[in-house]
């Protein structure tokens, strides 16, 4: 995927400019280990070899998943750029074909998400959800071979592979998914002024604006990526319409909320939400599970 990823960016950017590009492909410490690993570790766990690469200049950008760049990046390396982004929803793909609404009392879910396995709890809780790791590739190899009645991944990674199977999108009004999926970051060294003014030619300010939200918010939260918080934000004509949703891990409790703000503050609006949800009493239950889990 990663591969996929800087083909697409270094073919649009060949396509505007007279560069020539090279690519170079690093091993980081989250490629050396399964997807639950890697969740303990935290953030950047798929990052940090490649800001020590930009930092030495032995590279001069990195495409990344946005969803796995840490909201603190070194010092000397900038997100420069968001090219438009695909989709931010999660995909549910069924073994026979099924929607998820019509899935049989207990069939097994697919997911390696904390956030996903209690969405999916919440609405389904006849479901059985059971852990699973790897690729896309190898999550649809699994569920073709019969071990899931069902998975769920970001649409985003089936659009990027040109899989052209069946899926269902899971709609952001109930299933609101994790800042930054669907979008990619371009990252270089924050003084690289000539890198940087390249790759504004592939930047989508409406994409930067909904992950310059999301991040925002995230960073305000400072729950990373193992709580079960949903929070997606869409431009829409002058204003940003953001779904935020939060869920008990047992699938016995959640909340949805709708905010629209204007566009143009990205940051003050990720932090506006996050003060207005942390102050929300209706979120007393979940702050409690949180902290003590």
């Amino acid at each position: 995927m990663a591969l996929i990823q800087t083909e697409h960016v270094i073919k649009r950017l060949q396509s505007l400019s007279d560069f020539n590009f090279a690519i170079v492909k690093i091993k980081t410490s989250g490629d050396e280990l399964n997807s639950l690993a890697a969740r303990e570790m935290g953030s950047g766990t798929f990052e940090r070899e490649i800001d020590e690469a930009l930092l030495r200049g032995d590279v001069d950008l990195a495409v990344h998943s946005l969803k796995d760049v840490p909201t603190s990046l070194p010092p000397g390396v900038s997100v420069v750029a968001v090219p438009e982004r695909i989709s931010p929803c999660d995909a549910f793909i069924s073994r026979k074909g099924s929607p998820l609404s019509s899935m049989p009392k207990g069939a097994i879910i697919g997911t390696s998400s904390p956030r996903r396995a209690a969405q999916l709890k919440c609405f389904r809780g006849d479901l059985e959800i059971s852990h699973l790791r790897g690729n896309v590739d190898t999550r649809l190899k699994r569920l073709r071979e019969g071990k899931y009645d069902g998975i769920v991944v970001a649409e985003a990674a089936l659009i990027r592979l040109g899989l052209g199977g069946k899926w269902e999108r899971m709609p952001i009004e109930r299933f609101p998914t994790s800042p930054g999926q669907g979008a990619l970051a371009i990252t270089a060294r924050s003084d690289d002024s000539d890198v940087k003014s390249l790759v504004q030619l592939i930047n989508s300010p409406e994409a930067m604006e909904e992950v310059s939200i999301e991040r925002s918010f995230l960073k305000a939260m400072r729950s990373g990526c193992s709580a079960p918080i949903g929070f997606t934000a869409r431009v829409e004509g002058e204003s940003v319409k953001i779904v935020c949703g939060f869920y008990a891990a047992d699938g016995s409790n959640f909340r949805i909320f709708e905010f629209r703000f204007p566009r143009g503050a990205p940051e003050d609006t990720g932090r506006r939400v996050a003060e207005l949800v942390l102050n929300n009493r209706e979120l007393e239950w979940f702050w409690r599970e949180f902290r003590e889990g």
